[in-house]
């Protein structure tokens, strides 16, 4: 058994629902699968931005039919990065964003869903894209298994970009239920050769609709074997759908975590801490 501490953290006032975090310098970025911004949280003055990414108005809670279902976010160099879950075909985008200028340039993500779906043998029922990170020269993309299936894969993708010059291979994962409810991978981080994440579980078999939250759990995968290495159920009633590191060490780490209350009234983020005591095993 690993241990853990969940605590709250900080309460951001301004947006709907979090799905992607990230962390830097003392901010915070989080993106929303009900809007099209990325919101950028200064701790220190508590404040924040929010920047359109697809050059319209900023909306905190769009429609669910025309939404962009942003899921994930990952920074890669002097770019942030946020994608949709591909889970309906306007849901098949991506924008990277200059973290300088703030210059959004979108990214169609099209051609790699479709050929995700196609290699891996999936429909779009099953097809849910909530994770995207790196690992040395490769991206990670990483499949929630809430629909028929309940297909947790893990698709490498390697290659140039993510337009037309990349190849795809991918490992399949069998994740836990959690309170008799099938859990589903909702985002990922690296640290050296593990993968650290995540998971959920709604009690409805669908990628598009919601169901009642039956909790979270936390665990890691050796990325060398491709290989879980344990999981551990940290709530019965959140589901936690971002995730990223705030400090580590060799005995221990600090994750920050974000929630998606599946509440479209709610208008405050709440923010959470995750210390877990690794005992020296990160590899």
């Amino acid at each position: 058994m690993k241990k853990y501490l969940l605590t709250s953290w900080l309460k951001i006032a301004g947006i709907v629902a979090t799905s992607g975090i990230g962390y830097q310098n003392n901010e915070i970025q989080l993106v929303s699968d009900n809007g099209n911004a990325l919101y950028h949280y200064f701790i220190a003055n508590d404040s924040l931005a929010k920047y359109s990414l697809d050059g319209d108005p900023v909306t905190d809670n769009m429609p669910k039919s025309t939404k962009h279902d942003l899921e994930s976010f990952t920074t890669v160099d002097n770019t942030w990065y946020a994608f949709g879950s591909g889970s309906k075909e306007n849901r098949n985008v991506g924008f990277m964003v200059n973290k300088f200028s703030k210059f959004s340039t979108k990214i169609d993500l099209t051609g790699l869903y479709d050929e995700m779906k196609t290699f891996s043998e999936l429909t779009t029922d099953d097809f849910n894209i909530e994770a995207v990170t790196t690992y040395n020269q490769d991206w990670l993309f990483i499949n929630r298994g809430n629909g028929p299936k309940n297909a947790n894969y893990i698709y490498v993708v390697q290659g140039k970009n993510l337009i037309d010059d990349f190849n795809i291979y991918y490992f399949e994962f069998d994740l836990p239920k959690i309170n008799n409810v099938q859990s589903g991978f909702s985002d990922a981080t690296v640290i050296n050769n593990t993968l650290y994440f995540i998971a959920t579980a709604e009690d409805e078999t669908s990628t598009y609709n919601d169901g009642a939250i039956k909790g979270s759990l936390f665990g890691a995968i050796d990325l060398k074997k491709m290989k879980l290495l344990f999981t551990e159920k940290i709530s019965d009633t959140q589901k936690f759908e971002g995730l990223t590191v705030l400090e580590q060490s060799k005995k221990s780490v600090v994750f920050a975590l974000c929630e998606d209350a599946d509440d479209a009234k709610n208008n405050e983020a709440v923010i959470y801490k995750l210390q877990v005591d690794l005992k020296g095993k990160i590899k």
